[in-house]
Parts: C-alpha cells; sequence; structure tokens
C-alpha cells in the first residue's frame, strides 16, 4: 500500500485518519480527493456549436479564456513567490500550496485546450485575430515537481519586471 503524509503530520495522537502514526493509506484519500475532483471542474467557456459563432462571438470568447489565463497565472504567480524555497523542508510544510499549483495548471491547461480549438476555428474560417497574454506564465506549463523549474520561472519572472 502506498501511502502518503496526513494533514496532522502525527502531531494529534486522536486523528481518525493516521491514529497518530503521521502517514495515511491513499485508499482512504482517494475518496476524499474524487469529491475535490468533481467540485473543481471547471466551467468551459466553449459554446456547444462553435462553427456557428460570427467573428465578435469568436473573439469575445478567446478574450474571455486569455484574461482566465492571465488571472489563474497571476493566481499561480502570487502562490510561488509566497514559498520560501531557501528552507530544506518546504515541500512538506507547503504542501498544500503545492497542490493547489498543480490544480491551477490543471486547469491552466484545461483553457489552453479549448484557446487551441478557438484557435482552429479562427484558422479555418480565415480571421486574423492575434492572441497576447498579459502575464508571464500563461503561456508556459509549470512542472509542479521540479523545484529547480519552479525557482527558473520566479528569476525569469523578477527580471521581466525590473
Amino acid at each position: 500500500m502506498i501511502t502518503q503524509i496526513c494533514s496532522c503530520k502525527g502531531l494529534n495522537a486522536n486523528c481518525q485518519k493516521c491514529f497518530g502514526s503521521g502517514y495515511v493509506r491513499t485508499a482512504t484519500l482517494k475518496k476524499s480527493t474524487e469529491k475535490q475532483n468533481k467540485k473543481n471542474q471547471i466551467e468551459s467557456f466553449l459554446p456547444e456549436n462553435i462553427t456557428t459563432l460570427s467573428k465578435s462571438d469568436i473573439e469575445q470568447v478567446a478574450i474571455k479564456i486569455i484574461s482566465n489565463l492571465d488571472l489563474k497565472s497571476k493566481k499561480q504567480m502570487q502562490i510561488l513567490n509566497s514559498i520560501p524555497f531557501n528552507t530544506n523542508t518546504f515541500r512538506r510544510d507547503f504542501g498544500s500550496k503545492f497542490e493547489l499549483l498543480e490544480q491551477i495548471e490543471i486547469e491552466k491547461q484545461q483553457l489552453r485546450n479549448e484557446l487551441l480549438i478557438v484557435d482552429q476555428e479562427i484558422v479555418s474560417k480565415n480571421y486574423r485575430f492575434n492572441f497576447t497574454f498579459k502575464h508571464y506564465l500563461s503561456d508556459k506549463d509549470v512542472d509542479v515537481s521540479s523545484n529547480r523549474h519552479l525557482k527558473e520561472l520566479i528569476r525569469e519572472y523578477k527580471k521581466l519586471k525590473k
């Protein structure tokens, strides 16, 4: 059985999940994560039949998707800046922030897929529309599991702000 660190981190001897050991079997966590995934599904900005939309409607859909991508990217950068990478235990201490970063990245990937569909429709109808992102992370894939990648993204972002 695969185990994960409990939310109490073994500090509560009366914990019902880990019974004070600090480790929880993943089988007990799967049920709660499935419930969270159902709650966290994002709504689609795409209408059911995108081929019937006019040029201005397609542009409005693209602008909504891009603005939502920029907003999620801004939130990701705020979370990244709040994590002290100079400590040895930042992964353990700020595990919830890394989970939130991963969740936001999944949502951003879904938005990028929708934007790709809109882009294909624009190309098929020979419209001219250039996508411009307002935030640095909007078109970047963030690898939450790589500390080096996260630190490099923060450095590059700070260089751009100067």
